[in-house]
C-alpha cells in the first residue's frame, strides 16, 4: 500500500512539472526595500482573441485557489471594477485580504490594474498578450506594497511559494478554453 501511494505522488508530481513545462511557465520575484516586484509568463494554444476573453473574464478568477470571491462591475466599455477577496493559510492561520481593483482593458492586448483600496499599500501591474508560435504568450508584471499588518515573513512566503502553482492553474484553466469561441 504504501509503495502504491508513493507512485501515485511521483505520478502527480511528473504530472504537475510536465504540465508547467507544457505552457513555459516562468516567474521572477525581486524585492526592493518593501516593494516586491513580479514579472511571469506562460503560453497557452490559445488564440489572442480567445486569450482576451480569459483574461477578462474576471470572475472566473474563484476557481484559482486563494480566490474566493470575485465581482465585477463594469464602469464603461474598457473600465471594470473587481473586487476580490482572497484567503490563505499559513500554518493553522487564516489570512484574509479585499482588494478593490481598477481594470482598464486595451482590446486583444491585454490589461492595466491598480488596487484603489484594500489591505496592501500599493499594487499595480498589467497583463500583455503577444501572439506567439501558433498560441499567445500572457505576460504578467506587478509592483506590490504590502501593508505592514501582515509580518513580513508571511508575505515572502506567500510571493515566493505561493505565486508558481497560482499561474499552474491560471494556466491550465486557460488551455481549458481552446475550444471556446472568440
Amino acid at each position: 500500500m504504501k509503495q502504491r501511494w508513493c507512485a501515485w505522488m511521483v505520478v502527480c508530481a511528473c504530472a504537475t512539472a510536465m504540465a508547467a513545462d507544457d505552457y513555459k511557465i516562468k516567474v521572477d520575484v525581486t524585492q526592493q526595500g518593501n516593494v516586491f516586484h513580479t514579472q511571469a509568463s506562460f503560453h497557452l494554444p490559445l488564440t489572442v482573441c480567445q486569450s482576451y476573453r480569459y483574461l477578462t473574464d474576471y470572475d472566473a478568477a474563484t476557481h484559482i485557489p486563494g480566490v474566493v470571491a470575485s465581482t465585477t462591475t463594469r464602469m464603461d466599455a474598457r473600465k471594470a471594477r473587481v473586487e476580490r477577496l482572497l484567503e490563505e493559510r499559513i500554518l493553522l492561520f487564516p489570512i484574509k485580504m479585499r482588494m478593490v481593483l481598477e481594470v482598464t482593458e486595451l482590446p486583444n492586448q491585454g490589461t492595466d490594474f491598480v488596487q484603489i483600496s484594500g489591505e496592501a499599500k500599493s499594487y499595480k501591474g498589467a497583463w500583455r498578450l503577444e501572439p506567439e508560435g501558433g498560441g499567445t504568450l500572457f505576460k504578467y508584471r506587478t509592483e506590490s506594497e504590502p501593508d505592514s499588518f501582515l509580518p513580513k515573513a508571511v508575505v515572502e512566503y506567500f510571493i515566493k511559494n505561493r505565486l508558481s502553482s497560482s499561474f499552474e492553474v491560471i494556466a491550465k484553466l486557460g488551455a481549458e478554453r481552446l475550444k471556446q469561441p472568440c
